[in-house]
């Protein structure tokens, strides 16, 4: 059931065609979970144009000139708290799939993101609405590549520099959230000061950017796989390709944070 839903965001990721009517040249961009992998990204195609910063941490900064929240769900109770900080203080642009949201109703602005659930799912398309919504909003643009399943196996780590590391962020989400399983984001030159170490018997998921080290460093390592991809919206269509070719692998047609109630419940009273 959730493999075959998860196959259909997949196949509709192609499909995906934001109109947005805002354009943006720089800004404070802020996000949770999925939305901030996603600000993660833009905040490194853009050369930080876009300074991407956790909510929670905003809070205690002052007022930005332009403020971009970022939620699918407009339902988080860190954005109220930011609305009520800087309502009047910061043009304030909410990017959304829920526009009759409370945090939405209150924006200067609002962009909505072409998502509309049918199931409870761990973002997928979702994310890559998202994804290409931002892009929209920022002016950016990118070449139109397929993204390709690479194995995974256990604990895997996911590397990118620069904008692809907002997407191997967003790769350490569903591993947590479909499998219940730790995983590593690193960025690239990090990576290789110290978490390499740790890489014995896991797979290390390389997100192309096509820069010349990254094709250095699979030459020196056995165990890691290098994307085909060259973008950002191509790495990000690959890990999901990818993981569902591990739920097909390990036949695991579960959702791990559906099924723990307990922590789902904590989660979800902390976040709402």
């Amino acid at each position: 059931m959730f493999i075959e839903a998860l196959e259909e965001e997949a196949n509709a990721i192609r499909n995906v065609e934001p109109r947005v009517h805002v354009k943006l040249e720089r800004g404070v961009i802020t996000g949770a979970g999925d939305s901030y992998a996603a600000c993660l990204a833009i905040e490194g195609i853009s050369k930080g144009k876009f300074r991407c910063v956790d909510p929670y941490d905003l809070l205690e900064w002052d007022p930005p000139a332009s403020l971009v929240i970022v939620s699918v769900s407009g339902k988080p109770v860190v954005y109220q708290w930011l609305l009520e900080k800087f309502k009047g203080k910061s043009k304030i642009y909410v990017v959304t799939a829920n526009p009759r949201s409370r945090i939405a109703e209150q924006a200067d602005e609002i962009v909505d993101i072409p998502y509309t659930p049918k199931l409870q799912l761990p973002g997928t398309l979702s994310f890559f609405s998202t994804l290409k919504t931002l892009y929209g909003l920022a002016g950016i643009e990118e070449k139109v590549e397929q993204g390709k399943p690479l194995p995974l196996g256990h604990e895997p780590f996911f590397v990118g520099k620069s904008g692809n590391y907002g997407i191997a962020y967003f790769a350490s989400l569903k591993m947590s959230e479909i499998f219940g399983e730790i995983s590593r984001a690193e960025r690239f030159e990090q990576f290789l000061h110290s978490p390499i170490f740790s890489t014995k018997d896991r797979r290390v998921i390389l997100l192309s950017s096509g820069d010349d080290r990254e094709r250095k460093l699979l030459s020196e390592v056995d165990n890691l796989s290098l994307t085909e991809c060259t973008t950002l919206l191509c790495n990000a269509e690959s890990v999901i390709l990818s993981v569902i070719q591990e739920m097909r692998r390990r036949g695991w047609d579960r959702i791990y944070y559906l099924e723990n109630k307990n922590i789902l419940r904590a989660s979800s009273n902390m976040i709402y």
